[in-house]
């Protein structure tokens, strides 16, 4: 009797494993981790999405099979995540897992990433010459330095996340969003332009033949709207989105793998009013990205490699990204003051 029991919970153990359970993984910083959202596992985006996947009827993992493995970490920036033990090395050990394990349907299926914001904190913080003017020679030189580091280990995360995963399987990189866009005073332009050239960077990087990567715009679902879809109106501010703004991530994040934007619960708070951004459509070649204009002068991102030349588009555009950088710090300091009074 006894070898009986043990035989029948052996088999039950392997019919266990054998099941096909395809997954989706999630890597980022705090966005990815929920921050901001009233629940940061369900009505932050990553959770949001997970739902989306397993809900909408047009989705391959309708059955509700998909299981999520969310990685995000606060804090993150693309040097971290490249480190030894970070989350590059478990993203690859899970994917190299699971796709060597003889388990049919057991893939990593979808991998979603937000990733390089915090790569220019340090250009905000104690004796960084972009404090004073970030404009100068030192900070632009600093900006440089930190662009070029953000430019290079993106790409090679990136690379390294297609390489160990396929062609098969789906990635998509999410874009960053303007905190600041609509709260008034002098830092809606600098901080959307430098922003956009941010994004330009990452989408040139996830539109490289060996990359092929989707991109979540979520850059025109904030214009306007950082008050409502941030914390930056509240003490203290806080630039990472609420329950709305992680709802429109989840919409451009949804749509850029291919599913209704309409795949995406609407949060127990209620979904924000409309406007007329909407998620806009992935992949989108970078070529298409439109040239950003903060002035009268229009700048154009100079090709890898081509920094460092006193060229002035490259100029400008290591300018802004400081600049932007010091505006969101001083566009909160202004923010809490106004709320002081």
């Amino acid at each position: 009797m006894l070898a009986l029991l043990l035989l029948a919970v052996a088999w039950a153990g392997g019919a266990a494993a054998s099941q096909s359970s395809p997954l989706y993984l999630a890597l980022g910083d705090s966005l990815a981790a929920g921050v901001g959202a009233s629940e940061p596992a369900q009505t932050g985006y990553v959770g949001l999405v997970f739902d989306a996947l397993q809900a909408e009827p047009a989705s391959p993992y309708s059955e509700g099979e998909l299981t999520l493995l969310n990685l995000g970490d606060p804090g993150e920036t693309t040097t971290s995540m490249l480190a030894s033990g970070g989350q590059m090395e478990k993203a690859l050990a899970e994917i190299e897992s699971r796709r060597d394990d003889g388990i049919a349907g057991n893939e990593v299926a979808v991998i979603t990433i937000d990733i390089g914001a915090n790569d220019f904190i340090p250009l905000i913080l104690g004796d960084s010459p972009c404090l004073s003017n970030p404009l100068a020679e030192a900070c632009q030189e600093a900006a440089a330095s930190a662009l070029t580091t953000f430019r290079s280990n993106f790409a090679d995360i990136m690379r390294r996340l297609r390489a160990a995963a396929g062609p098969e399987v789906v990635i998509a990189a999410v874009g960053l969003y303007n905190p600041l866009s609509g709260t008034g005073g002098p830092f809606d332009a600098v901080g959307d332009a430098a922003v956009e050239l941010f994004n330009r960077t990452v989408a040139e990087a996830a539109a490289e033949p060996d990359i092929q990567a989707r991109l979540a715009d979520v850059f025109p679902l904030f214009q306007d709207r950082g008050s409502e879809l941030t914390h930056v109106a509240e003490l203290p501010p806080d630039v990472h989105p609420n329950d709305g703004g992680h709802y429109l991530m989840a919409q451009a994040l949804v749509t850029a793998l291919g599913l209704p934007a309409g795949a995406v619960a609407t949060p127990p708070s209620g979904a924000p009013p409309a406007s007329a951004a909407s998620p806009t459509p992935s992949p989108r070649p970078a070529t298409s990205l439109p040239t950003v204009s903060p002035t009268s002068t229009f700048v154009s991102l100079p090709a890898a490699g081509a920094q460092g030349d006193n060229d002035t588009p490259w100029t400008l555009y290591v300018g802004l990204i400081a600049a932007g950088a010091v505006v969101v710090a001083g566009g909160l300091l202004v923010l809490v003051r106004r709320r002081r009074r």
